[in-house]
């Protein structure tokens, strides 16, 4: 089969999980016999942060579209997609990442079959596609509530337009009229094109769900071969141990200040542990709490084996949770929020532990269980590890899902 990905936003190296995803997709498709190609927009260095894409280290075809702010126009991006994709001639069309344009694009390509992977709440937030509003998730949705989403948009967009220096994604919801009717409606009868959509979470399928029969749950994963299982670590007397925070710490809706609320109230009957956070934020350092900074692949890798536990406080609907993946891999209990996709990938009291989010105090009892229960915390460990080797090595969720949904969408 030949399919070509088409992403609006494409890094490499990768500068979140979306880049990480679709290499990794594409990569396992090839693996199993199929012809992939990818065809990426480039944008103007002046208005945005991707440096160039290092496309001889992917192995597999790519071309690249350039666009800048003089020359982004919805309907000839949407063209000059059409023009490059055509004489490939591919049985499907797989559409990626991207913002406001994504609709204009597969539009264009409304005679092919396409599937369509979401990577966050690009249909549902305008403003940010995060879907979360005031410390909480947002009980409005684009689809359903588009004026209420659009105030909101307008609000925050106004401040940066003011500038005079708009972003690129402000200049884009601009340029693509995404605050027009006509937009709200485009974006709706796309939904209903596409073959199939892949989400990362029963979260984001449900709000799919009204628009689309075919939505489909899949995870990411991991190289379980990058992750080497190690036993718990053998504490001497008076070592503390460890709980380990990984992941963009600072960001606030990944929960640090309520795992740090958290560690204040066991901090107050208790002194052996030790919290680590990848923060850069050091003047947050107490005797139990050590922000550690940002730091390469393989550190985080010792990070999690130094580790007795590892905690996901996020607030927001975490799409999907690669952070909680990478500890169960690791051989540690992860203990997570009840959001988005960690609610999915740990299962309570077997590979972990669940609690409802924000709430410092259930964080506090949780990690205060497995403190107290080391036998526990490392047949949770294992159990986390057998769970990741089952469901979530990269080779097993594509081969599991993808070419079934895709052969399902050429027929």
């Amino acid at each position: 089969m030949r399919i070509a990905f088409i992403d609006y936003v494409f890094s490499w190296p990768p500068l979140g999980g979306a880049p990480a995803d679709l290499y990794y997709t594409m990569k396992g498709l090839q693996a199993l016999g199929h012809d992939v190609h990818l065809f990426f927009a480039a944008h103007d260095p002046r208005n945005w942060l991707l440096s160039e894409v290092q496309v001889d280290t992917l192995g597999f075809p790519t071309t690249r579209l350039d666009f800048s702010l003089d020359t982004f126009q919805p309907a000839r991006v949407a063209e000059d997609f059409r023009r490059v994709v055509e004489p490939w001639k591919p049985d499907v069309i797989f559409q990626c990442f991207g913002f406001f344009i994504k609709p204009w694009i597969t539009k264009a390509f409304q005679d092919y079959p396409q599937v369509c992977r979401y990577y966050a709440y690009e249909p549902f937030c305008p403003r940010d596609y995060r879907l979360y509003r005031n410390y909480a998730t947002c009980p409005y949705n684009f689809l359903k509530t588009p004026q209420e989403c659009l105030r909101c948009t307008t609000n925050t967009f106004w401040r940066v337009i003011r500038t005079g220096r708009p972003t690129i994604y402000v200049s884009e919801y601009e340029d693509t009229r995404a605050y027009t009717p006509e937009y709200h409606e485009l974006l709706i009868e796309t939904l209903g094109m596409y073959r199939a959509i892949i989400v990362y979470n029963r979260f984001t399928k449900s709000m799919l769900d009204p628009y689309n029969p075919n939505v489909h749950v899949i995870g990411g994963g991991v190289h379980v071969s990058d992750f080497a299982f190690s036993p718990m670590p053998t504490r001497a007397a008076g070592e503390k141990k460890v709980v380990l925070m990984s992941g963009r710490a600072d960001d606030f809706s990944k929960g640090m200040h309520t795992m740090k609320a958290a560690g204040k109230i066991l901090s107050r009957e208790r002194d052996d542990f030790e919290i680590r956070v990848t923060s850069m934020q050091t003047n947050l350092e107490t005797d139990w709490f050590k922000p550690i900074g940002w730091h390469n692949h393989d550190a985080v890798v010792q990070f999690y084996h130094e580790s007795d536990l590892c905690v996901v406080p996020s607030e927001w609907e975490e799409p999907f949770g690669l952070v909680a993946v990478e500890a169960m891999a690791s051989g540690r209990p992860a203990i997570v929020s009840d959001v988005g996709g960690l609610q999915d990938i740990v299962v309570h009291s077997e590979t972990g532990l669940i609690f409802k989010r924000g709430e410092s105090a259930q964080l506090a009892d949780c990690v205060r269980q497995l403190l107290d229960d080391p036998k526990r915390a490392a047949a949770m460990g294992r159990a986390g590890r057998a769970r990741v080797e089952q469901e979530y090595d990269w080779d097993t969720v594509i081969r599991r899902h993808y070419p079934g949904i895709l052969e399902e969408a050429v027929r």
